[in-house]
């Protein structure tokens, strides 16, 4: 395992310098090119820009006009920049360290042992001289269990040094998540804190020094926090019992060093607790009303939590910090109508780096400058798709054959005609404990695009709308959070904008499993079914989180149990498609990546082979070495374009 890790450790960098325009996508692009399933596929052409401390540098994922992923790093005053290949592993996150070197994280899928695992890395870029470096490594070799990967703090109070935690041995030669101090250079790794058994997490000071821990033990189900002292030493302070699964997370710090928290509560829309880190005495933080407390946003530069994002049909993002607000404001009014999302920003914010969109226009990075040319525009995430005609949003709700109020987003075909009797698709997100939002989203808007109605229900057991919402949907596979997606049928037919004999259900991962289900269990509201890494058999999910586990018991195997109600074998067998397939009247698209390691291929493979026994209508698509996220370009744009020919032959060409 080693040596393989030690051969994937490094990405590349990209020789000699290039030199380019703060407004960056002057990139190729003379004309915009129609609105294709290569075009909806693309990957962004910029994506996740970030600024340093002292807003001289700016960093962002960026995608050549070839396809090749990197990552560069401009200077803004020499207007120097350099690139780093990201080759095969997968981008997912950039940000800077307070001394202004680069920290990369990606992932890449590989097989350790006898199944894959999606392996995460941080590396750090020296801007001066291009050198790349594997993080939490010692003497040049990769450690043993660099894995399940923790980016803790930048140590605002110490440049050229991270707070980083990762699995390794600890004092009694059991592997634990220890805590480390590692310079950004690559030569240094100090061990600051070793965890126990349970521990999945840390928090630490602005200059490293350990604060708190929380372990979660899945067989006794308690989750507990333990505060340090300055011996290192820890004692309990919180434990909450009965939690499967873990129930504290460590949010960030106050501006008095306290330390931020949330835990399992009874709270219907959440809060945010201050502990004192030397008394473990905690006080209500923020407490949401009526809105759902969803994100919490921190400064990397001070730790301190400076806004968060709230739920419902339109979320916002509010500002905690007053110069933040303004600044909010600022781009609110100068861009109307737009979903301003602030990503980064100098730690002086002077310099604030946003993301703007509308669910019909596709993301633009810009800048706020307080003290120089106010706006930079960036540049745009998808160039190809610039001024392309879009789909129209609306967000409402619809009443469930229960009286439950239903929030629901409905895109229409683009034009300003109005929608009668269409084709629709129905498009169950993922999850379940998951949401949509009224942002860009290329999926539906692809399909939108086509002609289509897209309807996306937020059935109980999602999130964003309050906690009885999301806990209405637990133990509820393929019973009340299915009728909520079947009842977005007979609502869309009611309102006029469908033809009942015209819809086709779509959904990836747990809407993968709801479109399987709506196959199986109410096989005649739909003309076709496409399940992307779909979930067709419950009791095959557990037994492989118990194998991916090493054991019976763990948070993540107790959260299925719980929330599917694996408890009941029989309940949860009635409820798995691949065991209903004699009832499937409609042809159903099956599409999966090869190196799935959320939901495994053998789940579409197992539900293709029962349709097939039973005479059943089944193409299986299988997407080499795609990931469940869809992560690549060329095997996105295989599953969109799959998914438009199928929906021609089997719902009929849309509106347009």
């Amino acid at each position: 395992m080693e040596a393989y890790m030690r051969k994937n450790r490094l990405l590349n960098f990209v020789s000699g310098s290039i030199f380019m325009a703060l407004a960056l996508p002057s990139l190729g692009w003379a004309k915009t090119p129609p609105a294709t399933a290569e075009a909806f596929a693309a990957a962004p052409v910029i994506s996740r820009v970030a600024i340093s401390a002292d807003g001289n540098r700016i960093a962002f994922g960026y995608t050549t006009a070839t396809g090749e992923s990197q990552v560069r790093v401009i200077d803004v005053p020499s207007n120097k920049t350099i690139g780093v290949e990201v080759g095969t592993n997968k981008l997912r996150s950039i940000q800077f360290e307070d001394g202004g070197d680069v920290l990369i994280t990606a992932s890449d899928t590989l097989r350790i042992f006898a199944s894959k695992t999606e392996f995460y890395r941080t590396y750090s870029v020296d801007f001066e001289t291009g050198r790349i470096r594997n993080l939490l490594t010692s003497d040049d070799n990769v450690r043993m269990y660099n894995s399940g990967v923790l980016f803790i703090s930048t140590l605002p109070d110490t440049p050229n040094r991270v707070m980083m935690a990762t699995y390794d041995e600890n004092n009694s030669n059991l592997i634990a998540l220890n805590l480390f101090e590692v310079a950004t250079d690559g030569k240094q790794v100090f061990t600051r804190a070793l965890g126990a058994e349970h521990t999945y997490d840390w928090i630490t000071d602005r200059a490293g020094k350990p604060l708190a821990r929380v372990d979660h033990d899945p067989k006794a189900m308690t989750t507990k926090l333990f505060l340090a002292d300055d011996a290192k030493k820890f004692r309990e302070v919180l434990r909450l019992d009965d939690t499967p699964s873990r129930a504290i997370s460590l949010i960030g710090l106050s501006k008095q060093g306290k330390i931020i928290l949330s835990k399992r509560s009874k709270s219907e829309f959440g809060e945010l607790l201050s502990m004192d880190p030397v008394t473990g005495a905690t006080a209500t933080y923020l407490r949401a009303d009526g809105l759902e407390l969803e994100n919490v946003f921190k400064d990397p530069w001070s730790e301190v939590i400076y806004g968060v994002s709230l739920g419902g049909l339109e979320p916002i993002d509010q500002m905690i910090s007053p110069d933040l607000q303004d600044a909010q404001a600022t781009l609110e009014a100068t861009f109307p109508g737009k979903i301003i999302t602030i990503i980064s920003f100098t730690r002086d914010r002077k310099k604030i780096v946003a993301r703007m969109e509308t669910s019909s226009t596709p993301p633009e990075y810009i800048m706020l400058n307080l003290d120089g040319p106010k706006i930079n525009r960036l540049g745009d995430a998808y160039p190809g798709l610039k001024n392309v005609p879009m789909g129209r949003l609306q967000a409402t709700t619809f009443k469930s054959r229960d009286g439950a109020d239903i929030p629901v987003y409905v895109t229409l075909p683009p034009g300003d005609q109005d929608i009668k009797n269409a084709p629709t698709i129905i498009f169950p997100h993922g999850g379940p404990e998951a949401r949509d939002e009224p942002r860009f989203d290329y999926w539906a808007q692809f399909m939108a695009t086509r002609g289509y109605v897209v309807i996306q229900p937020q059935f109980r057991g999602s999130t964003g709308f309050g906690q009885a919402h999301a806990d209405a949907g637990r133990r509820q596979w393929g019973k009340r959070m299915q009728d909520d997606v079947s009842d977005s049928v007979a609502w869309a037919v009611k309102q006029g904008l469908s033809d009942p004999k015209r819809f086709c259900i779509v959904g990836a991962s747990y809407g993968g499993y709801a479109a399987l289900a709506g196959a199986t269990m109410t096989p005649d509201l739909y003309r076709c079914v496409v399940a992307v890494a779909g979930v067709s058999d419950l009791p095959k999910m557990i037994s492989q989180e118990k194998d991916d586990a090493g054991a019976s018991k763990s948070s993540s195997v107790n959260y299925w149990v719980e929330h599917i109600g694996a408890d009941d074998r029989d309940a949860i067998e009635a409820a798995s498609p691949r065991r209903l397939v004699n009832s499937v009247k409609a042809p159903i698209l099956l599409m999966h990546g090869r190196d799935d390691t959320v939901v495994r291929f053998e789940q579409s493979a197992s539900m293709a082979s029962a349709l097939k026994s039973a005479g059943k209508s089944v193409k299986l698509v299988e997407l080499r070495g795609e990931d469940h996220w869809l992560s690549k370009t060329a095997t996105r744009q295989q599953m969109l374009t799959e998914l438009e020919a199928f929906l021609l032959e089997h719902l009929g060409p849309g509106v347009n």
